[in-house]
């Protein structure tokens, strides 16, 4: 695979084939970060107008077993449903990109990602909307905006940015921070409690006067809850990096731009019932 763009972000270096792949879409990118690689297109159809007042975007993130090397075990070797990971995960992307498309948006557009590739250490949420943000930008839809995203983690106290998944795994921080170069546009977090344990002197502790003091350690709940200045320090330190990360971006997909079709937008009636109300 020959591969048209290489673009070094924090932590990881990511290289994009945007021509060679899907031509018949839309939009496409080949994303690969070590040994995982993910392929996303864009398909809209431009004949066809949705009048219900919604964006019609639907996103669809795949993981096959293949992308690990293999076979579903059990009497049917066949994918089963989507796996809640894989919700998930179109659902992080879907409301990351949804807020770029301009109101009265009405054509059918399909974003898919499929992982061809697995790697222990890839985040794949972070590379799913980079490579949906890639064939996005370089499709032929008047979008000129690239949306990336950042993961944080606290691992034994310290920060560290886009890590790696066993050290998400040891972490009691995951936040998840998706923007342009100068708009947040999605966040995603949740805190891991831990458990500490404590040394007591059991020769001061009586069994007969109660037994459960008897042990030689005592489990003390830890809540790991992030203060509101801390977690807007994080937010400032995603939001540069996801500028600086953006700016690449941009600056790299931009020779891989298609020519754009010029957008057409319906206007929304307003709800009169709705407007009687208020």
């Amino acid at each position: 695979m020959d591969y048209d763009v290489l673009v070094a972000v924090e932590n990881r270096t990511e290289e994009y084939a945007l021509r060679s792949v899907a031509r018949q879409a839309n939009g496409s990118a080949w994303l690969k970060v070590g040994n995982a690689v993910v392929l996303a297109t864009v398909v809209i159809d431009e004949t066809e107008f949705v009048e219900e007042g919604f964006l019609p975007l639907t996103v669809q993130y795949i993981e096959k077993a293949y992308a690990a090397g293999k076979i579903p075990g059990g009497f049917i070797k066949r994918e089963s449903k989507p796996s809640d990971f894989e919700t998930l995960t179109s659902r992080i992307i879907d409301r990351s990109l949804r807020p770029l498309f301009p109101k009265g948006f009405a054509n059918p557009i399909q974003i898919t990602i499929m992982v061809l590739s697995g790697d222990e250490d890839a985040d794949l949420q972070v590379l799913g909307l980079n490579a949906a943000s890639a064939a996005l930008y370089v499709s032929d839809i008047d979008i000129n905006i690239p949306v990336s995203a950042v993961r944080v983690a606290q691992v034994d106290g310290e920060t560290v940015f886009n890590p790696t998944l066993s050290q998400l795994h040891s972490s009691t921080l995951d936040l998840f921070v998706a923007g342009t170069k100068s708009d947040l546009l999605m966040i995603e977090m949740r805190v891991q409690g831990s458990v500490e344990t404590e040394l007591i002197d059991t020769m001061m502790v009586d069994p007969l006067i109660d037994p459960a003091l008897s042990a030689e350690t005592i489990a003390r709940y830890r809540s790991n809850a992030v203060g509101e200045d801390e977690f807007i320090s994080l937010l400032v330190e995603a939001q540069t990096l996801l500028g600086t990360a953006n700016a690449s971006y941009e600056k790299a997909f931009e020779p891989f731009k298609k020519e754009t079709f010029k957008l057409t937008c319906i206007a929304a009636d307003p709800d009169a019932f709705l407007i009687e109300y208020v």
